[in-house]
């Protein structure tokens, strides 16, 4: 059985009186992860405690199998970590200032150095090396954190909004670029974003967080497939009313679809396949003009876990801010 890259048991994270995380249970086996949740979720205490910038109050943190209370040391070598916020030495190149973050890991002088001037090649900053990052636009700022995280060549990545400023030119930039790390380099990714595109282009796993709660745990397949096997079915306007009545008739649902001359059909209990839509439409007469599976968006899969049956608490925050 393989190791886990993360298991939370049990964590509790407090600030004075105020607890932001409370009793989380999750594990993560690899891949990418993508941590969703409203402003105020817990997103970044649960980072901060995972990265042992934070104290647990209760419960532990795994990484690699090996707590991170114990092992923090050893574990660091392990991560790259690519805050929200900037950060970087003042007065020296940018290739410098990585040269000497690797070298903080285990790199001898001359590696490190070497290992920098790579990177930044990697990340598209191979000419501008030598300049000071403060000097630096949004977008070379960012790409120049993502740098710093990937110098010690981690095997897993902490993504803080990665994509936060940035025209959408840097933004498919910057996500093309995680996706090399980790497509091409076989490096963990854990990513905590509001942009609910970027979490769904990048990521196999999803954790949906809320009021340092956590909500739904569940792969990217599982959170966006088609809910009961629904099909969105596309027939002339006028002969709507006459295949929901065909349909209803045989215990299916229908509702609106989204756009205009689409219906949803679902079945309380059975899959809805395709041919039991051919059937309907020519039991009723109706043209068939479509039919495709009703996949979720992770938009839908996202508003519904905050605002889950199962939840008692109200939620006084609906808008749709993530």
């Amino acid at each position: 059985m393989s190791t886990k890259v993360l298991e939370l048991e049990g964590l509790v994270v407090k600030y004075g009186s105020f607890t932001a995380l409370h009793g989380v249970d999750a594990s993560f086996s690899g891949g990418a992860l993508g941590l969703l949740g409203p402003n105020g979720a817990g997103k970044s205490s649960m980072l901060r405690s995972i990265l042992g910038l934070v104290a647990p109050a209760a419960g532990s943190v795994r990484v690699f199998g090996e707590d991170t209370k114990s092992a923090g040391a050893k574990l660091r070598r392990k991560i790259g970590y690519m805050p929200e916020r900037d950060c970087f030495l003042g007065g020296v190149s940018c290739v410098s200032g990585l040269s000497h973050f690797a070298q903080t890991c285990g790199f001898p002088k001359d590696d490190a150095m070497l290992r920098a001037h790579d990177v930044l090649h990697f990340v598209g900053l191979g000419e501008e090396r030598y300049r000071e990052v403060s000097t630096f636009s949004v977008g070379m700022r960012q790409r120049y954190k993502l740098a710093a995280a990937l110098v010690h060549d981690p095997d897993v990545l902490f993504l803080d909004e990665p994509t936060n400023g940035l025209d959408p030119q840097s933004r498919m930039r910057m996500l093309g670029l995680v996706e090399r790390v980790s497509g091409e380099h076989g490096i963990h990714l854990i990513l905590a974003s509001h942009l609910l595109p970027d979490v769904e282009r990048l990521c196999n796993e999803v954790w949906v967080l809320d009021q340092g709660k956590m909500k739904r745990t569940a792969t990217m397949e599982e959170l966006t497939t088609a809910a009961r096997g629904a099909k969105r079915v596309r027939i002339d306007r006028e002969g709507a009313a006459e295949f929901t009545r065909c349909a209803q008739a045989e215990g299916m649902l229908v509702d609106l679809g989204r756009n205009d001359g689409e219906l949803v059909v679902t079945h309380p209990e059975l899959i809805v396949e395709p041919e039991n839509v051919f059937a309907l439409a020519r039991k009723a007469g109706v043209p068939l003009l479509g039919v495709k599976d009703a996949a979720r968006s992770l938009e839908d899969a996202f508003l519904e876990a905050l605002e889950g049956e199962n939840e008692a608490e109200p939620q006084p925050d609906k808008q749709r801010a993530y």
